[in-house]
């Protein structure tokens, strides 16, 4: 009897989970499949990842192409939920197996069935729904008693259970900020510039930049934008939403109408007369704001291409038409001391021209061809090489399946030999598939 060939795939969710999940479920599954007598081919694996979507799991979806081209006979995992926690998902991923007739099997059950699909599959989505109902629930709680509700916020340190705390030393460095903006009315660069010089490492340990200063208004983050620096915490004013193809969580912004805002005096931080020192000024600003920056900020020609010789940062744009390295622009010199403008169109004009002079000469375009040529027959050739084996193996296959129905033909159909001829068909049309891939 013909074992049958089983895959394992395995997976968990996020990286605060134990990554030996990974190798404990293929391990038990391993085991599994070597008591059922099924020959494990393929192990696949997705390590911190949800199972919320598909597109973002590249171990899924190497498993259905292999599905696709045959390569085994049944999928083996731990649990229902390693292959999706959404019902669509499940459901997806049964119907697309069962096409090539390949079953799912678990360490419970050795086939699953369609109404196990349909009632798991959703038990499972309603987990997830109930735990995010009960995770909002949580931060909401949290956020009406003062207390922590996501990462870590300069200035701050929590302990278990969302208790916060001033860290002195970074609080002086958020007041000196104020003071340096409301008072000495720098720029945002320019104290991004002066916190560099002065060797005081950003809110992640790194260089402070205009934006970590300046942040954005809509959502409240930045040193002269959070609230919770003048004694007030502001919450539910966003919602993250994941998109069910992608797995691309993008966040939304709630009407201000939703904002909730807590009072924690104990948290403040910048004094009263400070704080509203700096919004005065953040309002002038606003006003005052150029209205030519959107357009002197437009994509150009060579975007994100054009970099800073000393440093490497990309070039960016300094104001209308011209160019500056954005290291030394949002840093200062302590990042890069490269503070040379450049003009856009001149820069634009003369790779061009490069591109003409140096690359659409005849001996250029001759060199050109030739690699190309050269590169396509390499090409063709490693093609065809892969194709060898399998138009080799695909042959030997119709000789046998060829053989096997003439024994049907004349009477000799045992069970044994109808297996036979079923795995061999099967590994035909597998091999057929990779072919018509390559």
């Amino acid at each position: 009897m013909t074992s049958l060939r089983a895959a394992i795939y395995a997976r968990y969710s996020n990286d605060r989970q134990n990554a030996r999940s990974i190798a404990d479920q293929v391990d038990l599954c391993a085991a599994h499949a070597a008591r059922r007598g099924w020959d494990v081919v393929a192990t696949f694996t997705d390590a911190a990842i949800a199972a919320s979507t598909m597109a973002n799991r590249p171990g899924l979806q190497s498993l259905l192409a292999a599905a696709d081209a045959g390569a085994f006979d049944l999928v083996l995992v731990e649990d229902q939920d390693r292959l999706a926690r959404n019902l669509e998902h499940e459901a997806h991923v049964f119907n697309r197996l069962r096409h090539r007739g390949i079953r799912i099997a678990t360490l419970a059950s050795d086939e699953i069935k369609i109404i196990d699909v349909a009632f798991k599959g959703l038990m499972n989505e309603l987990y997830l729904v109930a735990l995010s109902d009960k995770t909002k629930r949580g931060m909401h709680s949290n956020a009406e008693k003062g207390l922590a509700t996501g990462s870590r916020l300069f200035g701050y340190r929590s302990a278990p259970g969302g208790e916060m705390a001033i860290v002195p030393a970074e609080a002086a460095i958020i007041v000196r900020i104020c003071e340096l903006y409301a008072a000495d009315r720098l720029s945002g660069r320019e104290i991004a510039a002066q916190l560099n010089a002065g060797g005081v490492k950003g809110p992640r340990g790194g260089w402070w930049n205009s934006s970590s200063i300046h942040g954005s208004v809509q959502r409240g983050n930045g040193i002269l934008n959070t609230e919770l620096y003048a004694g007030v915490k502001v919450w539910n004013r966003m919602v993250v939403k994941k998109d069910p193809v992608t797995g691309r969580r993008t966040p939304v912004m709630k009407p201000e109408s939703e904002w909730r805002r807590t009072p924690v005096p104990e948290l403040r931080i910048v004094p009263e007369n400070l704080w509203d020192r700096v919004q005065a000024r953040r309002r002038e600003d606003a006003r005052q704001r150029p209205t030519d920056l959107a357009r002197s900020r437009r994509p150009g020609l060579f975007s994100g291409l054009l970099k800073c010789g000393m440093c490497g940062a990309s070039y960016a744009a300094y104001s209308k038409g011209r160019l500056m390295c954005a290291s030394h622009r949002e840093r200062g010199d302590a990042a890069c001391t490269n503070n040379r403008t450049a003009s856009r169109e001149e820069v634009e004009l003369r790779a061009l021209d490069g591109l003409r002079n140096r690359l659409l000469t005849p001996a250029a375009v001759k060199a050109y061809v030739r690699a190309y040529h050269d590169a396509f027959a390499a090409e063709q050739a490693a093609r065809r090489a892969d194709r060898a084996p399998l138009e080799r193996r695909s042959a030997e296959l119709a000789r046998s399946i060829e053989r096997l129905v003439d024994q049907v033909c004349q009477g000799a159909a045992s069970p044994a030999l109808m297996r036979r001829l079923q795995d061999q068909e099967a590994e035909k049309a597998g091999v057929d598939a990779r072919l018509e891939e390559s």
